[in-house]
């Protein structure tokens, strides 16, 4: 089990380039739920960066032999791929329902994955986006992600806590 990885080389250099530059991107949607226990799978990793104009990214990116879009120019969103990285690392600009990055920040807790510490948007906010978007893929996910809060929230701390 020790030689499990979650992410590919090319995506565990990037989001530790990110770290390492201190650019500010939390993980949302069904791979952070998935790192906070929901039973559910998701082929993307989504990242929503503070500012997608931040030139870190690109330095990041081009770190792990990758090409990065940053939809600065209007004509397409903002992307991250290459061979090197594949194409799962999915780039988010708007969350349905929810405030602005700077808001939800704060609705954030982190998680190691692969020794990197990331940030990733807490499950809650996670249900209440899944909600506002309304499509049936978001709305069918919804009773594995309370039953993840509801596990998280019976977990002997948060009883002791009260």
């Amino acid at each position: 089990m020790d030689d499990f990885s979650a992410l590919t080389d090319g995506e565990r250099t990037v989001l530790d380039g990110l770290c390492r530059r201190g650019v500010r991107f939390m993980l949302v949607g069904l791979s952070a739920a998935v790192l906070q226990g929901a039973n559910t799978a998701t082929r993307d990793i989504d990242i929503w960066f503070e500012d997608t104009s931040d030139l870190r990214i690109g330095e990041a990116v081009r770190e792990a032999n990758g090409i990065w879009v940053s939809g600065s120019f209007g004509m397409r969103p903002p992307q991250i791929g290459g061979d090197a990285i594949g194409d799962r690392l999915d780039v988010v600009t708007h969350m349905h329902g929810l405030g602005t990055f700077q808001e939800e920040l704060p609705n954030a807790t982190v998680v190691e994955v692969d020794g990197i510490f990331l940030q990733v948007l807490k499950l809650e906010r996670i249900i209440a986006s899944k909600r506002a978007a309304g499509r049936k893929k978001d709305l069918a996910v919804i009773p594995a992600l309370e039953e993840a809060l509801a596990a998280l929230d019976d977990t002997p701390a948060t009883k002791d806590d009260g």
